[in-house]
């Protein structure tokens, strides 16, 4: 067992773990293993979206809806009785929308609440040995990346996104373009690729007062069977926001430190632009969230 530069408690992983014979637990799919071209194979997005570069991703179940209001709620009540202290309680529109204005570490202390609560080895630690599970204070914490829930990597999430089909631009592959018909958006016109016919906030959720979510689901799945990875809020990553390399890589992490923690998907309140499966927001400070903030969950396969 070895700590890398990320503070990644490296595990040696059998097989079996990247297989696709592990039924997913409830709730979840399967990203089997592979690699995919990262970055903005289109070459219409920022800088921060190139190089495009190859990346082998090991094989990881993903929750197949964003975090409702409801399983946070269910799992933070669990944890107040369990050492857990949190910096924020989580806003939800509804029972059946996505939780949002969640902090980054706030997620990664419900991450390991939600894997104690189900009996599963918590994937966050404060110490290097990995004997203080995470779970009061605010600072980048250990990872023992064969355990419990967890934030996805950037790359996990962009291959997640994809869907398994590469080079298109949305999570999507039978179209190019975006409407209100694919996703929770804010519509702008001076994107080409919004073709729209309702513009602004998606009309169907724009009501009350924002944030503007929609019930998690209300789209159609991607090739994954994963669901609003377009849209409805931001979805936190484990990484520190930062360069590609112009490698290829395995199972990447990000850089070991940074100011910024990465956001990916798109949301409610901006345009479709931010919609695409290579876009990136610049991320956000981990102690931040606000109502276009959200996120889900990976799990290791092979665990019991």
């Amino acid at each position: 067992m070895a700590v890398d530069s990320n503070g990644m408690i490296r595990v040696s992983v059998p097989m079996f773990y990247r297989v696709r014979g592990t039924p997913p637990p409830p709730g979840m799919v399967l990203i089997p293993a592979g690699s995919f071209q990262m970055g903005d194979t289109l070459w219409e997005g920022g800088p921060d979206e190139l190089p495009v570069h190859s990346v082998f991703v090991s094989g990881v179940f993903m929750d197949r809806y964003e975090v409702t209001k409801t399983l946070w709620d269910e799992v933070k009540g669990w944890s107040s009785g369990n050492g857990y202290v949190f910096a924020n309680p989580g806003g939800g529109k509804a029972a059946d929308h996505p939780v949002h204005t969640v902090s980054w570490f706030d997620v990664v202390k419900w991450c390991n609440a939600r894997s104690q609560k189900e009996g599963r080895v918590p994937a966050y630690y404060i110490d290097a040995a990995l004997t203080q599970v995470y779970k009061a204070v605010e600072t980048a914490p250990y990872v023992k990346s064969n355990a419990g829930y967890r934030l996805p990597t950037e790359a996990e999430w962009e291959k997640a996104a994809r869907g398994g089909a590469g080079g298109h631009r949305f999570p999507w592959s039978d179209a190019e373009t975006i409407t209100h018909s694919r996703a929770n958006y804010y519509s702008d016109v001076s994107y080409d690729k919004d073709v729209s016919p309702t513009s602004g906030y998606h009309p169907s959720y724009a009501v009350g007062e924002p944030p503007y979510t929609s019930p998690v689901g209300s789209f159609a799945a991607n090739g994954y069977g994963l669901y609003d990875m377009a849209g409805n809020v931001w979805e936190w990553c484990w990484d520190w926001y930062g360069s590609y390399p112009d490698e290829t890589q395995t199972d990447p992490r990000g850089p070991a430190s940074g100011s910024y923690r990465v956001i990916r998907g798109g949301t409610w309140s901006r345009e479709a632009f931010r919609c695409r499966s290579s876009g990136r927001a610049g991320g956000y400070t981990p102690g931040g969230g606000d109502g276009s903030v959200g996120f889900r969950c990976v799990l290791p396969p092979g665990l019991p």
